[in-house]
C-alpha cells in the first residue's frame, strides 16, 4: 500500500489503498478529482484540497442562493414553518409527523432538520444559545427564530456579507474560529464534510461549547447501502466540495480524538440517495435543466418509483443503513 500525501482526516492513518478519480456532478463542470479510501476506517477523502475552494461555491449553490426571508417568510408559509417548529421542538411532534408525508421536498427537509435539533436537545428551551456552523443563507436559523428560539446565530465563510434576519438572528460571514462567546448547541448540518480539517473544526467547536452543551453533526456516510450500490456514482460524493466522506467508524474515531463521545445517532436519509445517484449514472448533473432537483414536474422518474424509494429510505434509516445521519456529540471531561 502507498502512503497518502496527507493523513486520513477521520482517523489520522496514512496508509491507504489506491485512490479513485471522481467527476464534479453538481454543476457538470467537467473536472475530475482524486480521492483516497482509508485502509483503517474506510472513510473517503480528497487527495489534495483545491487552492480555491470558494470557486466551487460561486455557481448558484443552492444553500447560499435561497433567501430564507423570501422562501420561508411568505404569508402562509411563515405561519406553517412556525407551527412545524413549535410542534417539533416543544410539542408532541404530531404536526411534523403529518408533514413528513407531504410530497414537497423542501418541507420534508425542514422537518428532518427540526427533528435532529430535537434529538440533540435544547437545554435552555427557547433561550438555548444555538450556533449553526455552515448555515448557508440561514434557512434553519430563520426557521428556528420563527419557532420562538431567541438566541440563534449562523456562520458561513462563503456568504457574500453579514446579515441580520427579521427574527433578529445574525447570519455572519465567518468561521467558528472567528467567534467569541459560548453556545449550548452547536450544529453542523452537512458542513463538516466541507472543511479541510474536520478535527480542527471540532476542536474549535469544543472551545465555544458550554460545559453541558451538545454538538449536532449531520452529514453523508460511506457506511451505507447507497454507497455500496452506486459506488462512484453515489450522489453524495459531491467532489470537490465534500472533502471527507466519513465512515461511521471514522466519525466515532474523530469524535474521541477531539474530546467527544457519540451520545446518539439517527439515520435521516431520503430518496435523494437513489434518484440523485441514478442521475449521476446517466450523466445528468444535479443542477441540469432536466434534473429532478431542478424540474420535478418533468422528472424522468415516475411517482410510483419515487414513493418506492421513499419507503426504501425509511427502511434503511431504521436499519442504520441510510446514506446520511445525525450524530449527537457530548464533551468528555479530560483526566
Amino acid at each position: 500500500m502507498a502512503l497518502a500525501p496527507r493523513p486520513c482526516p477521520a482517523c489520522a492513518s496514512r496508509t491507504t489503498p489506491a485512490g479513485c478519480e471522481l467527476p464534479e456532478m453538481m454543476f457538470g463542470l467537467g473536472e475530475r478529482f482524486d480521492y483516497l479510501t482509508c485502509a483503517d476506517c474506510a472513510s473517503l477523502f480528497i487527495r489534495e484540497v483545491p487552492d480555491d475552494l470558494a470557486a466551487y461555491y460561486s455557481a448558484p449553490y443552492y444553500s447560499l442562493e435561497v433567501d430564507p426571508e423570501v422562501v420561508l417568510g411568505r404569508p402562509g408559509v411563515k405561519q406553517l414553518v412556525a407551527l412545524l417548529g413549535r410542534s417539533t421542538l416543544f410539542g408532541s411532534g404530531r404536526v411534523s409527523r403529518t408533514a413528513r408525508v407531504v410530497p414537497v421536498r423542501q418541507l420534508r427537509t425542514l422537518v428532518t432538520l427540526l427533528e435532529s435539533v430535537r434529538l440533540a436537545g435544547l437545554p435552555g428551551g427557547r433561550d438555548t444559545r444555538v450556533l449553526d456552523v455552515g448555515c448557508g443563507a440561514g434557512a434553519l436559523v430563520f426557521a428556528l427564530g420563527l419557532a420562538g428560539m431567541r438566541s440563534v446565530t449562523g456562520v458561513d465563510p462563503f456568504l457574500a456579507a453579514d446579515r441580520t434576519l427579521s427574527t433578529g438572528a445574525p447570519v455572519l460571514r465567518r468561521t467558528v474560529d472567528d467567534l467569541d462567546g459560548s453556545f449550548d448547541l452547536v450544529m453542523l448540518h452537512h458542513s463538516l464534510e466541507h472543511v479541510p480539517d474536520p478535527g480542527a473544526t471540532l476542536e474549535a467547536v469544543a472551545r465555544r461549547l458550554s460545559p453541558d452543551g451538545r454538538v449536532l453533526v449531520r452529514m453523508p456516510t460511506v457506511s451505507s447501502a447507497a454507497y455500496e450500490r452506486y459506488g462512484h456514482d453515489w450522489i453524495q460524493l459531491d467532489p470537490p466540495r465534500h472533502l471527507t466522506l466519513f465512515s461511521r467508524a471514522g466519525m466515532e474515531t474523530l469524535a474521541r480524538s477531539t474530546g467527544f463521545a457519540v451520545e446518539a445517532v439517527a439515520d435521516d436519509s431520503s430518496s435523494f440517495q437513489f434518484w440523485g445517484s441514478e442521475q449521476v449514472r446517466r450523466g445528468t448533473s444535479l443542477m441540469a435543466p432536466d434534473s429532478h432537483f431542478v424540474n420535478p414536474s418533468g422528472s424522468a422518474f415516475t411517482r410510483a418509483l419515487l414513493r418506492a424509494w421513499d419507503r426504501e429510505a425509511d427502511e434503511l434509516n431504521r436499519a442504520g443503513r441510510g446514506d446520511q445521519a445525525a450524530w449527537v456529540l457530548r464533551p468528555v471531561a479530560a483526566g
